[in-house]
């Protein structure tokens, strides 16, 4: 995560713009995604920035999958469906330390979403409640991340946060233990948060949603 702030300073410091007139048939959330894994994430030169200064290791291996496909058991009709993950992750690291709980190869799943109005945080909850509810067939790190594309200057990550939080409190079918709060990631950078939940299957296991709340305000082109 402290790679993906990374990588959006650098985006806001090189004013990339996306312009959704240039998108073609990709849907807009996917456009910038696409362009945050592409144009940031994946390339050589940040990922040696990751390897020496962030992660501490030179030899890590990490990569950027958008749009992965895992297997899950639907909770309710206990169906085998499709869970299309906005990005995946896989770092090297990060096998080796989970390596003695899973044969499985481990990723880190983020998901994405645009926000506009109050309603589209409506959509970002369906992202929390996704992750509480689909039993995954492989394994799946009790960590997740999400992001918000915060595409207009009328609202700011605090407000949103502050909605997310009140919808969450009356959301029955999502067990929050805690609250989106402020967790600091990296210094220069303020507009990161940590929730607590827990699944509702099984021994109903607990996992942590590391957000990211991102002002793209001055980067879309509508």
């Amino acid at each position: 995560m402290k790679y993906i702030i990374y990588c959006y300073q650098k985006k806001v410091a090189e004013g990339k713009k996306y312009d959704f007139s240039k998108r073609g048939k990709i849907a807009k959330e996917d456009f910038l995604r696409n362009g945050l894994v592409n144009d940031y994430l994946s390339k050589t030169n940040n990922k040696t920035y990751y390897k020496n200064f962030i992660s501490d290791n030179p030899f890590v291996e990490i990569t950027f999958n958008p749009e992965e496909t895992k297997t899950y058991i639907d909770s309710e009709t206990r169906e085998e469906r499709n869970d299309k993950i906005d990005i995946s992750i896989y770092e090297s690291s990060i096998q080796q330390i989970w390596s003695n709980k899973t044969n499985d190869e481990i990723k880190f799943v983020i998901e994405c979403k645009r926000i506009n109005t109050f309603d589209d945080c409506n959509e970002y909850i369906k992202d929390i409640k996704k992750f509480t509810e689909r039993n995954q067939t492989t394994f799946r790190l009790p960590i997740e991340g999400q992001i918000a594309f915060i595409e207009t200057e009328l609202l700011n990550h605090e407000q949103i946060v502050e909605d997310i939080n009140r919808k969450l409190k009356s959301n029955k079918s999502i067990a929050t233990l805690d609250y989106l709060e402020l967790h600091s990631l990296d210094k220069s950078f303020d507009c990161s948060y940590k929730s607590l939940h827990k699944k509702n299957f099984g021994i109903e296991e607990k996992f942590k949603i590391y957000h990211l709340l991102f002002d793209y305000s001055s980067i879309v082109i509508n």
